[in-house]
């Protein structure tokens, strides 16, 4: 299996475990999970740098939460700190402490990205992304567009130009959609989990419009797999 097939196996585990997590505990709030699980949080005082980290001493998991976190911060860290929790208790219990001064490397190792993708699941619902950039819109007029188009086109080069063209008429003629930004305000997150929920949704099957703030080559080169069904 090359490796982006394993990545993809790797985040379809880890939407599957925040959605399973999700309906276990019925809520989205890390506090609430991790208090139901009995896992202590603590305060970081040892290093300023340090946002969050995940540990487990004596059969006892710990949380540790830098004090001077904002609100989105703290929500974000905790998500990404349990999702360390859900997937390397076994490594934490040999003396591995998971400890993150930064979310949302890409180059990270699998357990940091699993963490990331868990938590951007557990914290965003699909349509607390999809409707705020015009998905819902945007779909509508694709599916438009497609029954337009004669039937001998269904895989002509001639469908990826109109998908494209699509692509450019909607920036144009849509407006007043939610910045990036302005979802993570509402939903009381980091911005970086927004995209990394943009890169879930594509994962599932989402023809997403385009989103000009996206500035990971890893979730640009997933957004073009969007149109590769055009082309």
């Amino acid at each position: 299996m090359n490796c982006r097939g394993k990545e993809s196996l790797l985040d379809n585990f880890a939407i599957t475990a925040a959605d399973a997590v999700s309906r276990r505990y019925k809520s989205n709030d890390p506090e609430a999970i991790i208090a139901q699980r009995a896992i202590k949080i603590k305060d970081i005082r040892f290093c300023e740098e340090l946002l969050g980290f995940y540990t487990v001493l004596l059969n006892c998991e710990y949380i540790g939460i830098n004090p001077n976190c904002s609100k989105q911060q703290r929500r974000s860290a905790l998500a990404h700190e349990l999702g360390h929790a859900i997937f390397d208790r076994k490594h934490a219990a040999s003396g591995q402490a998971f400890q993150d001064t930064y979310f949302y490397s890409l180059s990270n190792a699998k357990a940091e990205r699993r963490a990331n993708t868990f938590a951007a699941e557990l914290l965003l619902s699909d349509d607390d992304v999809l409707k705020p950039i015009g998905f819902y819109e945007f779909n509508a007029d694709r599916l438009q567009m497609e029954a337009s188009l004669p039937t001998h086109c269904s895989t002509h080069p001639y469908r990826a130009l109109k998908y494209h063209e699509l692509l450019q008429d909607f920036q144009y003629t849509h407006t007043g959609f939610a910045t990036l930004e302005e979802i993570a305000q509402v939903a009381g997150v980091e911005k970086n989990f927004v995209d990394f929920k943009l890169n879930i949704l594509t994962a599932k099957g989402y023809q997403l419009p385009a989103v000009p703030e996206l500035k990971s080559n890893f979730l640009k080169d997933s957004m073009k797999n969007c149109s590769k069904c055009y082309d």
